[in-house]
């Protein structure tokens, strides 16, 4: 495990002690580089706090579904722990389904729907043909609600 990541665990914890022996996992939000700092920013920022996949991606990666009380820790473009979350509620919608509520909490672009269906239908497009898999809007998603349990202190440049 990467001790950057340990070490910023080890500070929520103290921050959250019921948190202790608890299982949490590291990632990026979106794709790695830009997009990664761009959902990081506005999760540390607070204006993020929600976010959706393709279950088919879940289901095709063998990864862990989010579920209520899952810890992630946010890594940005760099791969650097900033923000670490707890997963407060998931629901499985159609893409087609997703509301102007649930498109704001993504809190990206103006935070609109109509921001939110073409940012993410691009997005899952490039993602799912990655695994041989095209977008519909029949497609299911996970979609999720979190809480911001902490964010990484800043390094300043000295004045």
């Amino acid at each position: 495990m990467d001790s950057e990541i340990a070490l910023f665990w080890s500070k929520i914890v103290q921050a959250h002690p019921d948190l202790a022996g608890r299982p949490y996992h590291a990632e990026q939000f979106g794709s790695p580089g830009e997009l990664a700092q761009q959902l990081a920013d506005l999760i540390v920022s607070g204006d993020k706090y929600a976010t959706c996949g393709a279950l088919v991606e879940y289901q095709q990666q063998g990864s862990t579904i989010p579920h209520v009380g899952y810890l992630t820790i946010v890594l940005d473009g760099r791969e650097k722990p900033v923000a670490a979350i707890e997963t407060t509620q998931v629901s499985l919608r159609r893409f087609r389904d997703v509301d102007a509520v649930f498109a704001a909490a993504e809190g990206e672009g103006d935070k609109s729907l109509a921001y939110w269906r073409q940012a993410h239908q691009t997005f899952f497009e490039e993602s799912l043909a990655a695994i041989d898999k095209n977008f519909t809007e029949d497609m299911w998603l996970v979609c999720e609600y979190f809480r911001l349990l902490g964010i990484a202190e800043t390094k300043t440049a000295p004045e």
